[in-house]
């Protein structure tokens, strides 16, 4: 806490250098003396004009608003904006909409014209890396113990994966050939 930028260690160092030049009794007198004038001053009539001049001051801002209609154009402004926000926010949607319809389509026509070849499959995420999961291998047939007559676990058959192929940022074409 701070008054006229005087902190609790400064208070203390003039409270201190006053006792010990004053004394224990001429720093009573002072203080005594010290707090009529301040009485003085808050009951005197300069102060009150003072003090009611500062607050017409503060609430002229508000006065002036309400006195020429600006509340209701900010208002008004207000409802615009966020009516254009939502229009803008639907419009987005839709546009996101229409890009993933688009990356889908690439992707079926992709999947397609590599199955036709017999390559592996490609998928593209089209959602940003901090949403998408792990690849998992799709699981081709499961078969429980309750269909089994003979009474036998479960087993899980899945597709064999083919060996992943990884290529360096930084590596070069002879280095390619080095690893084969």
């Amino acid at each position: 806490m701070q008054i006229f930028n005087i902190g609790p260690v400064e208070l203390i160092l003039i409270l201190l250098i006053m006792f010990i030049l004053l004394g224990p009794e001429g720093m009573l007198r002072t203080a005594r003396q010290i707090g009529s004038w301040i009485r003085a001053l808050v009951r005197s009539p300069v102060w009150r004009d003072i003090m009611g001049y500062s607050k017409e001051i503060r609430e002229l801002p508000t006065k002036i608003v309400r006195e020429t209609g600006l509340d209701e154009d900010l208002e008004e402004i207000r409802k615009t904006t966020a009516g254009v926000a939502k229009d803008l926010e639907t419009t987005v949607d839709e546009a996101n909409k229409e890009i993933e319809k688009s990356i889908k389509e690439a992707n079926q026509q992709i999947e397609q014209s590599l199955k036709e070849t017999g390559k592996v499959e490609v998928r593209i995420d089209p959602r940003p890396p901090s949403e998408s999961h792990p690849i998992t291998s799709p699981v081709s047939s499961v078969t429980s113990a309750s269909s089994n007559n003979g009474g036998e676990p479960a087993t899980i058959s899945s597709p064999p994966i083919p060996p992943a192929q990884t290529y360096h940022k930084y590596s070069s074409a002879d280095d390619e050939e080095e690893e084969e």
